[in-house]
């Protein structure tokens, strides 16, 4: 028995050795690191819906126009400014638009709307400021239709390429 007394008495000295090893000593200081962490939300906007197409017609003897209508889907981080500006090489003058088809023209307006109506006339190079970014995906709608009064242009398929660009930022 002896000797269990004296194995039992080492496991319990060593019990306390350890325990008395992991708590801090009476009067043991502390001290704190803090560390700060930041994090970025960067202005960002996507475009879908690129390149979009618009086809609208034009009847040069009866003088009538049909509308075209195509849209933007863009999604903008949440509060950013956001503003668009149409570009194209053809342009008369403000308002009006030019679709080339060898060496005649066709005037047209474009619009901001899915009607052509109102006052959401395009030029070119003016920019327009949108909603703000919400997160989301929003539309963009864009209407263009020919001018009346182009008697004298030939059958063919004109063509313009207009280039919207979405400016964002804080």
């Amino acid at each position: 028995m002896p000797n269990m007394f004296k194995s039992v008495a080492l496991a319990f000295l060593g019990a306390a050795l350890f325990a008395s090893s992991s708590v801090a000593p009476t009067g043991a200081a502390t001290n704190q690191a803090v560390l700060t962490v930041n994090a970025t939300v960067t202005n960002n906007c996507d475009v879908a819906g690129n390149p979009a197409m618009l086809s609208m017609t034009y009847d040069p003897l009866t003088n009538t126009s049909t509308l075209g209508t195509s849209s933007f889907t863009y999604a903008c981080t949440n509060g950013a400014s956001v503003s668009v500006t149409p570009a194209s090489l053809n342009v008369v003058g403000a308002p009006n638009w030019e679709a080339v088809y060898n060496s005649s023209d066709l005037l047209y307006t474009l619009w901001n709307n899915s009607t052509c109506s109102g006052s959401g006339q395009l030029s070119n190079g003016v920019s327009e400021s949108l909603s703000a970014g919400t997160g989301s995906s929003q539309t963009y709608n864009i209407c263009a239709i020919p001018n009346t009064g182009q008697q004298t242009e030939p059958a063919g398929t004109y063509v313009d390429t207009v280039t919207f660009t979405f400016n964002f930022g804080p």
